[in-house]
């Protein structure tokens, strides 16, 4: 382990809405770290729920925990973190997910040349199931193809950096690749580390079926953030990413021609055609 005292600070951001359970999980992660935070606030997004039985078994002083009477969105929740940090570095984590003890210091070590840092990760139902990017360095060019690397689970970011930019809090999803894109728009140094170093939790919300159920016009906010960064993207590029949202889940549609209908209109005949066939499942499922 490096030494300490020449070591950069860190405050930890812990985003959590009505989950105090998977909040023990994560939050005995950040406490157990080889390098501990100097500052970590836990903010919790308006929860109906009471925490106080799971905060009540960590030791108050090591912690923060801020309640927001209304729930506003995890971004507005970031957002507040990251006003209220200090340190030089910011470290941003959802509550169902869990850290390895040593990643914080693996992410220390990379501010060295680095303005902000993602990292690879493995599933928590199937750890043996991991995901890595090889790529070692996020650019632009890079970026705007998609967020292929991590959720916020996986990022710091220097403290400085975040004040500038923030979190939109309009996106209601995507924010982590809008984010992604603003730091390589700051021409920041954007680094990645190609190693699994926290648990990913998936399935205990079922985003597929709320998209498969969703009416088409509530698929729009969902745009926003291709909408944002159109100029970026370019024409093919952002038709593309259009095409892909808008079609989503489509094999699971009910009313799959006017999904279809939309993509065309927003995307065009094109773009919704390369969605479309390169899917065998949905290609099998027309057939029918």
């Amino acid at each position: 382990m490096q030494d300490q005292s020449k070591q950069k600070t860190v405050s930890v951001v812990i985003t959590t809405h009505n989950r105090p359970d998977y909040l023990k999980e994560s939050l005995a992660g950040v406490l157990n770290q080889t390098v501990k935070p100097s500052e970590l606030y836990v903010i919790d997004d308006g929860s109906t729920v009471s925490y106080e039985e799971v905060l009540a078994q960590f030791p108050q002083e090591q912690f923060t925990y801020v309640k927001v009477p209304v729930a506003s969105g995890a971004n507005a929740a970031r957002n507040l973190g990251i006003t209220k940090s200090t340190s030089d570095i910011i470290a941003f984590l959802d509550d169902d997910d869990i850290w390895d003890t040593d990643y914080l210091e693996r992410h220390i070590a990379m501010y060295e040349k680095a303005d902000a840092v993602t990292s690879g990760y493995r599933f928590l139902e199937t750890p043996d199931k991991i995901h890595i990017n090889p790529i070692e360095t996020i650019t632009t060019d890079v970026i705007k193809k998609g967020n292929k690397f991590c959720g916020m689970s996986g990022v710091t970011c220097k403290t400085s950096l975040a004040k500038k930019l923030m979190f939109d809090e309009e996106l209601k999803n995507s924010q982590d690749w809008d984010f992604f894109v603003r730091i390589t728009l700051e021409n920041a140094v954007f680094k990645n580390i190609p190693k699994d170093i926290y648990f990913y939790r998936r399935g205990h919300v079922s985003i597929s079926t709320e998209v498969a159920n969703m009416p088409l016009e509530k698929v729009f906010p969902r745009l926003k953030a291709f909408k944002k960064h159109k100029v970026l993207l370019g024409k093919e590029a952002y038709n593309d990413r259009v095409a892909n949202q808008i079609l989503s889940q489509i094999g699971k549609k009910n009313n799959k021609l006017g999904w279809i209908g939309l993509s065309v209109r927003e995307a065009g005949l094109f773009a919704t055609a390369k969605v479309i066939l390169g899917k065998d499942r949905i290609r099998r499922k027309f057939g029918r």
